[in-house]
């Protein structure tokens, strides 16, 4: 039912009112809890929160009123709908209701329309309101993220060319060997990094659906080992594959190949030199499973529930020192969400890492 899932804690001292409320709820699908009084609401919302709280104003004890006013000083229920259930209509009573902080009313005896529409219509706009709040605290740590791991290495490399160009350095001396090594290095991991802005920034824009499309897991793959091969020499690491060609899933080109890029250099950038990164796909429970494992640092319990947390921004510099800036993390659970996947992560600190991806092997409609 497309309600399913919505939760309102209806709070009324008429018993008969409760459940008629209830009842009709109900079948739309909505998940409901009752409570007579103030003091019982409060309990059911130190449990969970709500979508939305249907409130009746006259109450004995603390009423209506009073408990909304309660509710909005509380920072964890503050963003919760309150419709007022009221048999008053005088004015007076109205506003009071609104400067508690209420958004809408409904008179009783109700009409069965009226309160199913004023429902629905709030717990969207509630859900909008907060997607919205999401979205600036994504933009504000992406606007972060920008001013500091971009400007950083351009900073470096202007001043390092600017230096060249000033002739202060030899260039058949060492250190303007290493100077150049470091520049390359440097121009890689910003490269890297506007890619993932890029990808980032199409993640989040809604109006770019996702094209899901039969297609094959194998070049996909080695298009993202072809592109990091450079990468891997550098530091000595042998990168070995067992991927079947006839494997076929059901995803979308471009958004898994940023996903396999990034566990890809993720596995570089925390294996040591001379390590070892082995990727596999096949087939397991009617998914396609693609594994990456690398003898890297691994990862700790804590940080890789960190990696699981939509809000946590989460990055560390490499066992070279390679620099990142959390967005690859982003992409990897949130686009592997989008094609209707799985995310796991295998890690005991010092023992290497498993991450494994699962897409599937047909349209999900």
């Amino acid at each position: 039912m497309p309600n399913s899932g919505k939760y309102i804690l209806i709070v009324d001292d008429n018993n008969k009112n409760l459940q008629l409320t209830a009842t009709l709820l109900k079948e739309e699908g909505y998940l409901i809890s009752l409570a007579q009084n103030a003091e019982d609401a409060m309990i059911q919302l130190n449990e969970i929160i709500p979508d939305l709280i249907l409130l009746d104003i006259m109450m004995p004890g603390v009423d209506g009123l009073e408990l909304c006013r309660i509710i909005k000083k509380n920072e964890k229920l503050s963003d919760i709908p309150v419709i007022f259930l009221t048999a008053k209509s005088q004015t007076e009573d109205l506003a009071e209701g609104f400067k508690a902080g209420g958004v809408d009313y409904i008179n009783k005896p109700f009409n069965r329309e009226e309160l199913l529409i004023r429902v629905q219509t709030h717990i969207e706009l509630a859900s909008s309101r907060k997607q919205i709040v999401e979205m600036n605290l994504r933009r504000d740590k992406l606007y972060s993220i920008i001013a500091h791991d971009i400007r950083s290495p351009f900073s470096s490399i202007s001043l390092t060319l600017s230096a060249i160009a000033s002739g202060y350095l030899d260039p058949g001396s060492d250190e303007f060997r290493d100077i150049m090594s470091q520049l390359e290095k440097s121009a890689s991991e910003t490269s890297t990094l506007l890619d993932n802005l890029l990808e980032f920034t199409r993640l989040q824009s809604k109006t770019i659906a996702m094209n899901p499309k039969y297609l094959a897991v194998y070049p996909v793959i080695m298009e993202s080992v072809q592109l990091l091969k450079g990468n891997a020499e550098k530091k000595k690491i042998t990168i070995t594959y067992d991927i079947s060609e006839d494997l076929i899933a059901y995803f979308d080109e471009i958004s898994m190949y940023a996903v396999f890029r990034n566990l890809i250099f993720n596995s570089i950038k925390f294996t040591p030199e001379g390590g070892t990164i082995d990727i596999s796909a096949t087939t397991e429970d009617n998914l396609a499973r693609v594994k990456v494992t690398d003898t890297g640092i691994g990862l700790s319990e804590e940080l890789i529930k960190k990696i699981f947390i939509d809000n946590e921004h989460y990055t560390s510099p490499g066992t070279n020192k390679e620099q990142g800036s959390g967005i690859g993390s982003y992409i990897i659970k949130d686009f592997v969400k989008r094609n209707r996947g799985q995310l796991k992560i295998k890690s005991t600190p010092g023992s290497g890492t498993e991450m494994f991806v699962y897409l599937p092997l047909k349209d999900r409609k």
